[in-house]
């Protein structure tokens, strides 16, 4: 303790709470989509938590609040496609969820001060984004996303899910600054460190073990290949044909740059009439897009591929182009003997107005003789970003040669406990059409992996703006592709045909209700007065005022 004062420790000068709150600041943009930078993801909570419980500084949410809201701000300019009212909005709420739960957990931690106390901040962390992840967002916003480089730590989501990820995170940030205390009180912390040690150590093993040692050594496999054509032709077309002159667009715009916001203001009237006469220009793009997709696709069936994916919505169509496409589609699986996912985007013309449904998000899949195997429509649209209908819900299993084949699109793979599907039904391989930018590239790719390690099946990743990918299981990639590099944008993968069992299959989110419990617990006790946890009779309560 650097001072005492009427029995209560002191720890330290103002200047501490602005360094900590930098810190918070910078490892949150650090950790998030943009820069994804896994171990900052690490130190971000142990500031914010060494800010609340510790620095001395009175009425710490009105600090907290402004400069996390900017923090956000920054973090996720590009990253989220929300107009700006709504941006900042979310930037607010999400700033209040974070000073609440700080404070919640100052006010148990100062009642509980024994080594169970660590325990709230990750279970009421974990409830927090659970509940988030059930409520609208899926689980975007878990820290556990940021870990995918983490080969080992990563495997125990088939288990938990996402959410042990995360609670060791927070957890790790819980016991350092309890353990930091207790040094400065010059009482018992060796044994709280330790524990902790001995949990991730026992979860390290875990995964290296599962990582390394594949339940199939020798299994069946399948060469699957991707195909996007950039829409890229398309948008400038949109923009020339409305404003009568020519546009380049950096396929690495934000999804809030200003020319792509002139580009949309364009596609309202494309949208509603249709006109093929004043839309030229959007009509051939639309036409040469959809003979790239069937030209990269022959190139790969004739690679020796056997099911050919293409990038979610790729293919955009109207109403009265969807019979040809199809019946195209079915002469080219045919012809060549394949399954073919083709992605399409169908636009329904009429006024558009808020909260008009005028796109078909689908994926069809074709059998090598010819058959219409099923026709899935994406289950979650992107809040604010996407004009199309939900769909049912389900997502099928097809049983192929080549292993029981799922299909979902995208921001589908957010949801987990929607995707738990996959291992219920056994699936070995997932097709996940899907469409990224620039911001959230590899980020959205390596979240969508997780899903696999849940439910113990390959994944293979689609997309347009973003890194293509297909991995099995275990999250171990077997092939990539970057969209942003130049070439053709088709790739071919041998990718494992087998499904593995898992216990998140059987119990879901349990983990994360279990979170929930124990928070609650942990409430009851302090709120029945703590008793039988350990006391601090020097600083029961802290000098600083949250």
């Amino acid at each position: 303790m650097e001072q005492k004062s009427n029995n209560k420790a002191v720890y330290g000068p103002g200047w501490q709470a602005l360094l900590s709150l930098t810190l918070v600041s910078v490892s949150f943009i650090l950790a998030s989509p943009r820069w994804h930078l896994a171990v900052f993801a690490w130190i971000g909570p142990v500031a914010a938590l060494y800010f609340f419980r510790v620095c001395r500084l009175k009425r710490k949410w009105l600090w907290f609040i402004p400069f996390m809201t900017a923090t956000i701000l920054v973090s996720m300019y590009g990253v989220i496609p929300f107009p700006p009212p709504v941006l900042l909005t979310f930037a607010l709420l999400g700033t209040v969820r974070w000073a609440l739960i700080f404070l919640l957990d100052k006010w148990v931690t100062s009642r509980i001060r024994s080594f169970l106390g660590t325990l709230f901040f990750p279970c009421v962390y974990i409830a927090a984004e659970f509940l988030m992840s059930r409520t609208g967002g899926g689980v975007w916003w878990s820290a556990g996303n940021s870990q995918f480089a983490f080969t080992w730590l990563i495997q125990i989501v088939s288990i938990t899910g996402i959410w042990g990820i995360g609670f060791l995170i927070y957890w790790f940030a819980s016991v350092v600054v309890w353990s930091l205390v207790r040094f400065r009180e010059e009482r018992p912390w060796k044994r709280g460190l330790t524990a902790y040690a001995t949990v991730l150590l026992a979860v390290l093993a875990y995964g290296a073990f599962r990582f390394h040692f594949p339940v199939h050594k020798a299994g069946k496999v399948v060469l699957i290949a991707g195909v996007t054509s950039p829409q890229i032709p398309f948008l400038e077309g949109v923009y020339s044909d409305y404003y009568r002159k020519s546009i380049t667009i950096d396929p690495r715009s934000s999804v809030t740059d200003p020319v792509l916001q002139d580009v949309r203001n364009a596609e309202g009237p494309f949208i509603e009439k249709a006109d093929t006469l004043r839309f030229r220009k959007a009509r051939e793009a639309m036409r040469a897009i959809t003979d790239s997709l069937f030209s990269l696709s022959q190139q790969a069936a004739a690679k020796g591929a056997k099911i050919i994916t293409w990038s979610e919505a790729n293919c955009l169509a109207l109403p009265r182009d969807e019979p040809a496409i199809t019946a195209r589609g079915i002469s080219f699986a045919s012809a060549n003997r394949v399954y073919l996912l083709m992605a399409l985007g169908v636009i329904h013309s009429g006024p558009v107005t808020p909260g008009t449904k005028f796109l078909e998000n689908k994926a069809i899949l074709l059998g090598p003789d010819g058959t219409v195997l099923n026709v899935f429509h994406k289950n979650n649209p992107v809040p604010f970003a996407e004009a199309s209908e939900a769909g049912n819900g389900i997502i099928p299993v097809i049983v192929t040669p080549y292993g029981r084949l799922s299909t979902s699109i995208c921001y589908d793979a957010d949801f987990p406990d929607q995707m738990r599907q996959l291992g219920k039904n056994k699936s070995d391989i997932l097709l996940l059409p899907s469409g990224d930018w620039y911001a959230i590239s590899p980020y959205h790719s390596y979240m969508a992996l997780f899903r696999g390690i849940e439910n113990g099946c390959s994944v293979v990743r689609q997309v347009s703006g973003g890194l293509s990918l297909a991995a099995d299981y275990r999250g171990r990639i077997y092939a990539s592709q970057d969209y942003y590099n130049p070439g053709p944008k088709a790739w071919i993968a041998e990718v494992p045909v087998e499904h593995v069992f898992t216990l998140y299959s059987v119990i879901g989110d349990g983990f994360a209700f279990g979170c929930i419990g124990a928070a609650a617990l942990i409430l009851l006790l302090v709120a029945a007065g703590g008793r039988g946890m350990e006391g601090n009779p020097q600083n029961r309560h802290s000098p600083t005022e949250g």
